[in-house]
């Protein structure tokens, strides 16, 4: 995390503890209750999503090997990850979340019915803790716009992965495959992928990379 983006976390956690003591002092117990279901809510998904996120199968180990991806999203756009080959495999091999179990099925479905069942119960709350809590939603969502905006690196199954540099406009794929070849010193690879064909025939589509 930046330290924007933790600030900003911080102040939604610390935002939500201010309005269940407005609340208190207020008196409205059902604001209290509504805000207590949202986070039972949310406590579910993040246990579930935890117990999903548990690393799989990932290959045999091979500890003290580099490896180097080119990976291929859309709109022409190449993404380069590098790293040792077993970190590698963990943040792209297999799947990144499990099937779900029944337990944990129910559990998303439980909560789901909750957050429906909060939006009947917010009739109840008395004006102020309406206002209070329409502040919490909006002031909350805001600051999660801005945590999600922030933050530089991805974090899974242990291991970060962050951006180095920004991306990088090439003219022609072949800009790219060149300067890659002339680094790599071998252009099997840039074969395997299409860059290029022995015979001399390469693309030329505009394209930009994240190296």
């Amino acid at each position: 995390m930046t330290p924007i983006s933790s600030v900003a976390y911080g102040l939604s956690v610390s935002l939500t503890i201010v309005v269940i003591i407005l609340m208190g002092i207020f008196e409205d117990w059902w604001g209290i209750a509504v805000i207590g279901l949202l986070v039972l809510t949310r406590l579910c998904n993040t246990i579930v999503i935890r117990r999903r996120s548990k690393p799989g199968w990932s290959g045999a180990p091979e500890p003290g090997r580099n490896g180097d991806l080119l990976v291929l999203l859309s709109q022409d756009r190449w993404i380069r990850i590098q790293g040792t080959v077993d970190d590698l495999k963990l943040v792209t091999s297999g799947q990144w979340l499990r099937d779900e179990t029944i337990a944990e099925s129910w559990a998303t479905a439980l909560a789901t019915v909750i957050v429906y069942l909060d939006a009947a119960l917010v009739t109840n709350l008395k004006q102020s803790g309406q206002i209070l809590l329409l502040v919490l939603l909006i002031a909350s969502a805001g600051l999660l716009a801005i945590v999600n905006g922030t933050t530089k690196d991805l974090q899974m199954h242990g291991k970060i992965v962050s951006v180095l540099g920004k991306p990088k406009p090439y003219n022609r794929r072949q800009e790219l495959a060149d300067e890659l070849i002339k680094e790599t010193g071998r252009d099997d690879w840039a074969v395997r992928l299409g860059m290029i064909v022995k015979n001399g025939c390469q693309c030329n589509d505009a394209m930009r990379v994240t190296m």
